[in-house]
């Protein structure tokens, strides 16, 4: 057996692992999404229905979107897309709600 090797080995196994930007921002997601959840008991929610479905669609779309922008420069603009179009779309409707009060 090659001493050389086996002391490659035992460094190799303390080497920590690597900490991405995307583990970090997977870890933050649970963290938040859990906390939002944990609110429903804290803050008395009545419409607790409405507001799981409210956690789980804004999941959903959180870790989607930021497991795409780590795929490919493609998957990026996708993302990108999406945040602007998710933006147009909450101005769009301030706009609709201030002149139609009754929608709301």
């Amino acid at each position: 057996m090659d001493a050389h090797s086996k002391s490659r080995s035992d460094t190799e196994a303390d080497i920590p692992k690597e900490i991405t930007v995307q583990k970090v921002l997977n870890l933050y997601g649970i963290f938040l999404f859990l906390g939002l959840i944990l609110s429903i008991f804290t803050h008395g929610i009545e419409d607790i229905n409405g507001f799981l479905i409210f956690i789980l669609i804004s999941s959903v779309l959180y870790f989607f979107m930021l497991n795409l922008y780590f795929v490919s420069g493609f998957g990026r603009k996708v993302v990108f897309g999406m945040i602007g179009a998710i933006a147009l779309f909450s101005l769009f409707m301030v706009f609709y709600l201030q002149i139609n009060p009754a929608a709301h």
